[in-house]
């Protein structure tokens, strides 16, 4: 045998590639947005419509069991009726308006901007995509935001199909017609030992 064959194969440098973005690696990115997005509706709710502690005393009707209290943080814009354990809103709006105007302003100018991904796509290496890898423009982000919520209403089946789809496409991914791809490490071949 030639000594050639047990020669070391060099190393070979790696070289990045994009790949279609699994289930799990969305997950990730999911609750790192979902976080930041929290945070921020949180911040704003605490400048639009501060909260403020509300204590409830009410006494049971005959006497029996005595008096109970319950105390919890209400936004300020809720008026509480202790009579009957309900809340009647009579609030502004804006801050309802910002969860849901919020939200869609964020994953919508985010994956359309020059970006192509939320931060929690960028930290997962990930960007958003059409079918030919190009940057998404603002109407398909909003058509694939909006699928979300198809996906969303059949059980959460369109996520779930991130997983078996042969291109990693949740049904709203397929609906706007984009792709989630990611950078990764691969390493060149070795080329095949003589024969």
């Amino acid at each position: 045998m030639s000594d050639q064959f047990f020669q070391p194969v060099p190393s070979r440098p790696f070289q990045e590639v994009w790949t279609y973005a699994g289930f799990w690696m969305r997950v990730v990115a999911h609750l790192v947005d979902s976080i930041l997005v929290w945070v921020g509706l949180m911040l704003l709710g605490a400048i639009i419509s501060p909260s403020v502690s509300i204590t409830i005393f009410d006494k049971q009707p005959g006497g029996g069991g005595g008096d109970y209290s319950v105390s919890y943080i209400q936004p300020a814009d809720y008026m509480i009726m202790s009579n009957t354990p309900h809340i009647h809103w009579h609030g502004h709006g804006v801050l309802e308006m910002a969860w849901l105007v919020l939200p869609a302003l964020y994953y919508i100018l985010f994956e359309s901007s020059r970006l192509q991904a939320t931060p929690g796509k960028l930290l997962c290496r990930m960007r958003v995509t059409d079918l030919h890898g190009n940057r998404i423009d603002a109407l398909r982000a909003t058509g694939r935001y909006l699928g979300k919520y198809l996906s969303f209403l059949i059980f959460g089946i369109g996520f779930l199909m991130v997983a078996w789809t042969r291109r990693k496409q949740g049904l709203h991914d397929i609906l706007a017609g984009t792709f989630v791809i990611r950078r990764e490490l691969e390493a060149e071949a070795p080329p095949f030992p003589p024969a």
